[in-house]
């Protein structure tokens, strides 16, 4: 499986970057604008300030059903006390919203967040 690797400062000025680049895999992929919006929504929930340092990186996957986005590193107490939060629109309900699937995972002590938005037939069999 191709990976694309985007690692950034985590700065708000360079969050356009990542959308950038989701919007270009997105649309050669043939995702409607709605998934690459979803994809876009989610990872300004995630590169929030939550990192444990001055760099977060995107990974970018497809496989033959989804497209896949891992975020990371995060800070293990300030991820999870974001995806613990139940007032309001927290980062829980939106990615709980916006992505098909989405879970936490562990790598070397910090969290990373991995979201999947599903294909749709016509996009899995052109690709």
């Amino acid at each position: 499986m191709d990976e694309i690797r985007l690692t950034i400062p985590d700065d708000e000025g360079f969050h356009d970057v990542a959308h950038l680049v989701v919007a270009g895999l997105g649309a050669r992929l043939d995702l409607t604008v709605e998934a690459i919006e979803d994809l876009q929504v989610a990872l300004d929930g995630l590169l929030g300030g939550h990192s444990t340092g001055a760099n977060v990186t995107l990974l970018l996957r497809r496989d033959a059903r989804a497209l896949e986005a891992e975020v990371g590193p995060f800070s293990p107490a300030l991820l999870e006390s974001e995806l613990a939060q139940e007032d309001g629109v927290g980062l829980q309900r939106v990615l709980a919203t916006v992505a098909d699937e989405f879970d936490v995972l562990d790598r070397d002590g910090s969290r990373w967040v991995r979201i999947r938005k599903h294909l749709d037939d016509a996009a899995a069999s052109t690709h």
